[in-house]
């Protein structure tokens, strides 16, 4: 699972190269929201010196400002040019989680007073 934090710039590590023979270096990323369905689309260079992974740096507001935080499917294909949808197979899918920019924290009470007072009948 990939998990995205808003207002900063996140590294995502993963291995579409793994189950194809075509060394792409240019990575086409489609997400859509479970929630609403919207899609957002973003080509990304690799930047991994290994091949045994793929390494893509994303700054998130970038791409998700407006869009709902929570759990979102992925899909990976590679490219051979940016804004070109490629037709090929999938080479990755998954999901991904989009976390706010600070997360919720709930509220504690401490004042509560324990000594109850019971009735019988």
């Amino acid at each position: 699972m990939i998990n995205l934090y808003r207002n900063t710039n996140t590294e995502i590590f993963c291995t579409p190269l793994e189950n194809t023979t075509i060394d792409y270096s240019i990575f086409y990323f489609k997400f859509t929201s479970r929630l609403t369905q919207n899609v957002v689309e973003c080509w990304l260079t690799n930047m991994s010196l290994s091949n045994r992974y793929q390494n893509f740096e994303l700054y998130v507001n970038d791409f998700f400002e407006g869009e709902n935080d929570g759990l979102w499917t992925y899909e990976i294909k590679g490219a051979s040019d940016y804004d070109v949808v490629p037709t090929g197979d999938t080479l990755e899918s998954g999901y991904m989680n989009l976390h706010p920019a600070t997360e919720f924290v709930p509220e504690y009470y401490n004042e509560q007073n324990n000594k109850f007072k019971t009735y019988n009948g």
